[in-house]
């Protein structure tokens, strides 16, 4: 039974991780520069270089194999098989660094450390920005699939940080998950201000690329954390295992050790919901490179829990489909077990994950949430500018599937200075092109806030 130490309502166990949120991303960048066949950042891949013939203003149609043959007038996106594969890659390292302990009282209290950190109070606030999060019935009118409760009623946290100091490396530490060889594993909870546990609250999974944490691209790199006090939404930051997920052929230690990940995102709900009033009907993940990988396998394998998903340039990490480090994975086909809503964010220049890869991961879900296989444009997020964007039509239950494509964008966050790599300056000159358009953070709110829990499957 996974569990995080301490009785329950007295808090969990805190752990420091040491490493400096920009060593890892160094670390990829520098290696990048002597070897592109051995980075140990995201995925070194090869091939997906798109064409990019054809008329401004339209919305890319995607060929054949996935790639995009550029904007077209007419913007139906066309499923294509095969896609490009990948070669090489070898994972970074994790920029190690003690744990240490400590442990955390409950909600707004003072946090009792051990030789691990300082104490720093609850931080909760006292005002700050209403939720424009809405209550259930303003994101739609689709019903929830299973019969359990459609929330888990009050808990003992308040608005805050758990732990506090945000953008510390220290997080809660939870151990016993199925599937994690023994690992325990690590995470942090940001509740906004305008949380009011009398009211269940959205939650969203934000999930860091290989050789990142959770500092370095949900608060450094995306700022989700800002949205969540705009929006009223609770964030949960996990830490990837050797800064990694196993989201199938990616992506690093975690692939290649075949963790059950999804058991441990499962296992972080709920304990999240032991302490805040989780909205079940509106779970949600997103992630950038390995993240977004791993957003996808959330929606492969718990479609029971996740609402929707917003994978940034990645794919899919089934063996058929391939883009990541490791061919022979654990995760070999995708049967989402009830509707999940897809939106897909690739730039058609990726150098790490090829953009041929968005169409074949797009049409799984297509298919699966009974769409048909013509698109249009997207009515959001919008096209404009260099991002083109469209959504499958036909879809059953209300459920969406929509892909954009940022005309020569590059393995980027794309709205954040530095693309999300939390790297600054050197994160964002290795991972190419950002976009003129498109705003990843703001796009996914506004798709997450309007998709609940689809009956299915």
């Amino acid at each position: 039974m996974p569990a995080a130490s301490g009785p329950k309502g007295n808090g969990v166990t805190l752990r420091r991780l040491d490493h400096p949120a920009f060593l890892g991303f160094a670390l990829l960048a520098t290696a990048a520069c002597s070897s592109d066949d051995h980075a140990p950042g995201f995925v070194s891949a090869s091939g997906g270089a798109p064409s990019q013939s054809g008329g401004a203003g339209g919305v890319p149609s995607l060929a054949a194999g996935g790639v995009a043959q550029g904007p077209s007038s007419g913007g139906a996106l066309q499923n294509g098989s095969g896609g490009g594969t990948s070669s090489g890659g070898t994972v970074g390292a994790s920029a190690g660094g003690a744990n240490t302990g400590g442990a955390i009282a409950n909600a707004g209290g003072t946090t009792t450390t051990g030789s691990g950190g300082a104490s720093q109070g609850g931080s909760r606030a006292d005002a700050g920005a209403e939720s424009d999060a809405g209550d259930a019935g303003d994101m739609g009118d689709a019903s929830l699939g299973d019969s359990g409760p459609e929330s888990s009623g009050p808990g003992d946290w308040g608005p805050g940080d758990y732990p506090p100091s945000l953008m510390d490396q220290t997080y809660l530490d939870i151990t016993g998950v199925t599937g994690q060889a023994g690992n325990s594993r690590q995470y942090k909870v940001h509740v906004p201000p305008g949380y009011d546990p009398k009211k269940p609250a959205p939650v969203v999974f934000c999930i860091h690329g290989l050789a990142q944490n959770a500092v370095m691209f949900c608060v450094s790199g995306a700022a989700m954390n800002t949205k969540s006090d705009q929006a009223g939404f609770v964030l949960v930051m996990p830490n990837g295992y050797q800064n990694s997920w196993n989201a199938g052929t990616c992506c690093g230690g975690a692939s290649t050790s075949k963790l059950d990940d999804v058991a441990l995102f499962r296992a972080i709900l709920a304990e999240v919901a032991k302490h805040v009033n989780v909205d079940y009907r509106r779970v949600y993940a997103t992630g950038l490179s390995n993240g977004a990988y791993m957003s996808y396998r959330l929606a492969c394998d718990a479609a029971d829990i996740f609402a929707a998903v917003a994978p940034g340039a990645g794919a899919v990490g089934i063996n058929d489909i391939g883009g990541g480090t490791n061919p022979t994975s654990d995760f070999t086909m995708c049967t989402p077990s009830s509707k999940v809503s897809i939106l897909d964010m690739h730039g058609t220049s990726d150098p790490l994950i090829p953009y041929s890869l968005q169409a074949p991961s797009l049409a799984i879900f297509a298919k699966a949430n009974g769409c048909n296989t013509s698109s249009v444009p997207a009515a959001a997020p919008p096209s404009g500018g260099d991002t083109a964007c469209v959504s499958y039509t036909g879809c059953a239950g209300g459920a969406q599937v929509l892909g954009c494509s940022i005309t020569g964008g590059g393995h980027c966050w794309f709205g954040s200075s530095d693309c999300g790599t939390g790297a600054g300056a050197i994160g964002a000159a290795f991972v190419g092109a950002n976009s003129d358009t498109m705003m990843n953070t703001d796009a996914v709110w506004d798709f997450f806030s309007h998709s609940v829990k689809h009956a299915g499957p």
